[in-house]
């Protein structure tokens, strides 16, 4: 069957007498108008499309159009449409969606097969989509995964378009200089450190933080699965797959090393992408990055610094339970203090000492022995007012039991970690997102896991 050409559809004549005419004035108008908007698609009802022919005149026979509408083909949301006029017979034809350059794939169920992804539903959930919007049926979840596989490398190429400028951002901001601090935080597929996958990203440290680059690790190929029955069946035909396939095991090893093994690869390959070094790293209070960092190093003339994520260094500390003791939420005081304390003198790591100790100190005073540094009691002292200590102090058998705790994040050394702190917040949000793709209660293949790594590094980089 012949595609319909557009010169015929701006030819179709159209009956004066119908309540929907179209001026050419119109059809002028809406031909020569906005390009994204002329191929959009649009939902459109088969009855529709019937009556809207029904105002029309046939081109073969000049007689008002009356006749059949049958479908040629359906593949997915694809359909061929073909208008056969029941006078002269003619037949016109209507493709919904045009095919993709050098593909035998329709552009229609590549978009969906990327919506799918994207909204983390994957084929089950376009299936029920399509099915309550009334919509034909998506293709089968065997070529939907095949389109899956085309659409990875363009997600790729898009995605690495996208960090590049990210870069080039971050160089900028820093006046030129290509030696940059990042965020890294790696993340599991599961719960736990039990997962066949693993991702991590390395995010800018500039005033709007975005994702430099990404990496995953598969210990598991969903492929290499399904073929083992062929091992007992056809001997020669699994020797020739697994010769011939991708194989998605990249990864031999304990899942919980995944994380520094993911992170050190996106260090080594920083100069050959980007021609940039990450010679800051900041990370949460677990040393194994960075040590494996330190250990393996990525240059030969950088030794890479750390710097605490003063959210989770601020975490650490004890709390003691039971009437009488400290609670919970005095717990939860001295931490939001404590993180505040050093976000505020970040800069200036003596103010960072004194206010982290007036922290402890406030809590230890009594009102017949006051102890501060820096606290609301100095400032009342200054105006010439008392401050009752009854209300907030904490028995101090208990903050002596606590003060190792202190002696240990409130030493020069210990802050000295935390000085010009940064933060794995971007990177918390970044995988936020990737998890609302690939919801961890589902099972997703390395593929699907690929595809959403890419969309959400766009989407956090770029928007929707």
């Amino acid at each position: 069957m012949r595609r319909i050409r557009a010169s015929k559809v701006v030819n179709m004549e159209v009956d004066s007498t119908s309540s929907s005419n179209i001026t050419d004035q119109n059809l002028n108008t809406s031909m020569h108008g906005d390009d994204d908007v002329m191929k959009c698609y649009f939902i459109t009802q088969m009855e529709s499309l019937i009556s809207l022919m029904k105002n029309t005149l046939c081109i073969g026979c000049s007689n008002r159009w009356n006749g059949s509408l049958s479908i040629e083909r359906r593949d997915g949301l694809y359909l061929h449409l073909v208008f056969t006029c029941s006078s002269c017979g003619n037949v016109t034809d209507l493709h919904s969606s045009p095919k993709l350059q050098d593909t035998r794939r329709y552009e229609v169920n590549v978009r969906l097969a990327i919506g799918g992804t994207l909204s983390g539903i994957g084929h089950s959930g376009v299936k029920k989509l399509l099915g309550v919007m009334n919509l034909p049926a998506p293709v089968d979840e065997e070529y939907y995964s095949k389109t899956q596989t085309y659409i990875i490398d363009h997600v790729s190429r898009a995605q690495q378009e996208s960090m590049a400028v990210a870069v080039n951002e971050a160089v900028l901001e820093g006046g030129g200089n290509k030696q940059l601090t990042v965020s890294g935080d790696g993340a599991w597929l599961t719960r736990g450190h039990t997962s066949a996958h693993g991702v991590a990203a390395l995010c800018s440290t500039a005033r709007c933080p975005k994702i430099l680059d990404t990496n995953w690790l598969s210990k598991r190929c969903s492929k290499c699965q399904g073929s083992e029955s062929l091992r007992q069946q056809d001997p020669e035909l699994f020797e020739m797959f697994k010769e011939t396939h991708d194989c998605q095991i990249n990864y031999e090893g304990a899942s919980g090393s995944m994380e520094k093994e993911l992170i050190h690869q996106m260090f080594c390959r920083s100069v050959s992408k980007y021609d940039v070094k990450y010679t800051s790293f900041i990370g949460d209070g677990d040393a194994k990055v960075h040590k494996y960092l330190l250990e393996n190093p990525p240059y030969s003339d950088v030794k890479i610094k750390k710097i605490e994520d003063v959210n989770h260094f601020a975490k650490h500390g004890k709390k003691l339970h039971g009437k009488g003791r400290m609670t919970d939420g005095q717990a939860i005081k001295f931490k939001i203090y404590f993180g505040k304390a050093i976000r505020e003198n970040k800069s200036n790591l003596d103010n960072m000492y004194k206010r982290s100790w007036a922290i402890f100190k406030h809590r230890y005073s009594t009102n017949d022995e006051p102890m501060h540094e820096w606290c609301q009691y100095l400032q009342a002292a200054a105006n010439g007012q008392t401050s009752d200590h009854s209300k907030s102090s904490i028995p101090r058998p208990c903050l002596d039991m606590i003060k190792p705790a202190f002696d240990e994040l409130c030493s020069r050394e210990s802050l000295e970690r935390v000085v010009e702190g940064g933060s794995q917040n971007a990177n918390e949000a970044f995988h936020s997102l990737l998890w609302t793709m690939v919801p961890k209660h589902r099972y997703w293949s390395s593929t699907i896991i690929r595809i959403a790594l890419g969309l959400s590094a766009m989407v956090f980089n770029d928007g929707y």
